[in-house]
């Protein structure tokens, strides 16, 4: 074995340890799951939109024209519009190509693009990419001089402390895995165009940003990170670049030739080379939720990814020793967190974590990698504790979201103190409520329904329902008995015509629960719908309607929620009301209040 052998093994030994223990979560977790075929659920939301494309272009045909998918598909005057960008899809054509080879040779497997062997190589490529990220972070650091201990500490850091192990394992259908693998061939080229100034990494570089910018175009602020990766050597490695105009030149062709993938399949499916997608979606540029991002119980990335904190701390501890890799981080932190937290929905839907940080770890973890390769002996040990503690706390949330004690989407303070440290079996399922934000409204939303009642008497919204006095009414003599025999209660109803069409929607409903025992109304749901004239259900969301379970008999309990709701169209109605499913629930409801916001028009 030679030198060289023998100084790369203990990182390959931790990356292949990783990746094994990645595969064995994917395989057990994702593919086969609680039902045995849990791979049905690896595209879904956001990764609809992604295999859409290859589903349009390889199994279809009908890019441009396709069937109504409320995930996705945009309709326009020319045609149909996939809202999202087609980076990821790009990326994951190899390996739907491949899946579908063996689908289409399966007697038993489907043809439509939906086999277990599509879905399921989608989440072995995930993997592949998930590799070659972090095997490209590995070699970016040793150009870079770290030693061997550092990069094992940071590899096992990203590849277990992180959310990058629920991209990669559980929702391998979402874009997260492939920016991580994109953005860290990018800084390696970079950085490789330093040392040599090689023309190849040059053109490298462009490549691989227009691929980047392809994936998720906001990601094209990664150049920030240069001076991260150059330190010092910046001003030399600007200047090198410089001369090299026609590297320059080839590069931006590379750009715009990757990022022009995009253009050809706006002008396929509505014959326009440029489109919005994300219509009735933006940034609020103006309101940006920076502390709520950071350190909220809902996504904050420092609470759910604690590690990340780490980060920050070695970037300031850079502007005493390093001031380019200092200040260049810190802005490379601020603009990108600018950024994320101005999006209209700034936690990103539900999920565990912060996920949008993901595309941005090898930039992020590279100068605690750099301060720990400059630090003490007994500062490095004392690291790796830290580290490993905030790994077992990460890898523990990790565990109690996919077993549904974490609340997959409206986590607040409460539910966060009541699920932390929780892992028996009795605890799975338990939180509940819905509290998501408004949608997109850049000049605002206006209140145009309030409703309350006390059940006192007859209101213009809220209706029906088993209303009658009884000794613990909260604010007046008549409260809404839910038990064994009264499966729906007072409803609130917005009829067709008493809302504008085709402006965006929301609900804030509060109202008191009061329970005899703890836990009487554990299986009530709430539910917002809108119906159609002839009754049926154009959109539906049911939610379990406790925040947290009953801590105490005899108590009542305020439910606040937040709801958005798809604009109206002809003759539809607006429905909230809670269901006693199955009539197992027996509770009081007193003091219900509706607010109905309509977006402005913009």
């Amino acid at each position: 074995m030679t030198t060289l052998d023998h100084v790369r093994k203990p990182g390959t030994i931790a990356i292949a340890a990783i990746m094994v223990l990645h595969t064995i979560i994917a395989v057990a977790w994702c593919w086969k799951g609680e039902s045995g075929h849990d791979w049905e659920g690896i595209i879904r939301s956001d990764a609809k939109g992604y295999y859409g494309y290859l589903q349009a272009l390889f199994v279809r045909g009908d890019l441009g024209n396709e069937p109504d998918a409320w995930e996705y598909v945009q309709h326009t005057p020319t045609g149909t519009l996939n809202k999202y960008f087609s980076g990821t899809a790009v990326m994951m054509a190899p390996w739907f190509v491949l899946g579908r080879s063996i689908a289409l040779i399966s007697d038993d497997a489907p043809k439509d693009g939906t086999s277990g062997w599509e879905y399921m190589m989608i989440g072995f490529g995930a993997l592949v990419y998930e590799l070659l990220g972090l095997l490209a972070f590995r070699s970016l650091l040793r150009e870079l001089g770290v030693r061997e201990r550092i990069i094992i500490l940071m590899v096992l850091a990203i590849g277990l402390g992180t959310t990058l192990i629920q991209y990669a394992t559980l929702q391998p259908g979402w874009s997260h895995v492939y920016s991580f693998c994109a953005v860290s061939a990018f800084l390696l080229a970079a950085q490789r165009f330093s040392r040599s100034g090689s023309k190849r990494w040059v053109l490298t570089s462009g490549a691989l940003l227009g691929l980047i910018m392809l994936i998720r175009p906001v990601n094209g602020l990664i150049p920030l990170a240069l001076p991260m990766v150059w330190g010092k050597h910046s001003p030399h490695a600007l200047r090198s670049l410089w001369r090299n105009k026609a590297a320059i030149l080839g590069a931006i062709v590379l750009v715009l030739a990757v990022g022009g993938i995009q253009l050809f399949l706006w002008h396929a499916q509505t014959g326009n080379w440029i489109e919005q997608g994300y219509r009735g979606e933006g940034f609020h540029w103006d309101r940006p939720q920076v502390l709520q991002v950071l350190f909220g119980f809902r996504r904050g990335l420092f609470l759910w990814t604690p590690l990340l904190l780490l980060c920050l701390l070695a970037v300031i501890n850079q502007l005493r020793n390093d001031a380019w890799r200092g200040w260049s981080g810190l802005i490379y932190w601020a603009v990108n967190t600018y950024v994320i937290s101005s999006w209209w929905i700034w936690y990103y839907g539900s999920g565990f974590g912060s996920r949008v940080y993901i595309d941005h770890y090898p930039a992020l973890f590279l100068p605690l990698a750099l301060v720990l390769n400059k630090s003490a002996l007994r500062t490095v040990r004392s690291a790796t504790v830290i580290i490993g503690c905030l790994v077992a706390l990460h890898l523990f949330q990790f565990w109690q979201f996919h077993v549904r004690i974490v609340h997959h989407e409206s986590m607040d303070r409460n539910k966060y103190a009541w699920a932390f440290g929780k892992c028996d079996e009795a605890y799975r399922d338990r939180l509940g409520g819905n509290y998501q934000a408004p949608w997109f409204n850049p000049n605002g939303k206006e209140l145009l329904i309030r409703a309350y009642t006390d059940l006192e008497g007859p209101d213009r919204y809220w209706k029906g329902g088993r209303v009658k006095a009884h000794q613990q009414a909260l604010s007046s003599s008549s409260v809404c008995v839910y038990d064994t025999i009264t499966e729906f209660g007072t409803a609130f109803i917005a009829p067709a015509g008493s809302v504008p069409l085709g402006r965006s929607l929301y609900l804030e409903v509060s109202l008191f629960r009061y329970e005899e025992r703890a836990g009487d109304s554990f299986h009530m749901l709430g539910v917002a719908e809108v119906v159609r004239p002839d009754g049926s259900k154009s959109y539906y969301e049911p939610f379990r309607m406790n925040l947290i379970p009953g801590e105490r008999d005899g108590e009542w309990k305020q439910q606040v929620y937040g709801i958005p709701l798809p604009g109206l169209k002809e003759g539809e109605e607006v429905r909230f009301y809670l269901w006693n499913q199955h009539l197992r629930s027996r509770c009081l409801i007193d003091d219900l209040s509706m607010k109905l916001w309509v977006t402005r028009p913009f």
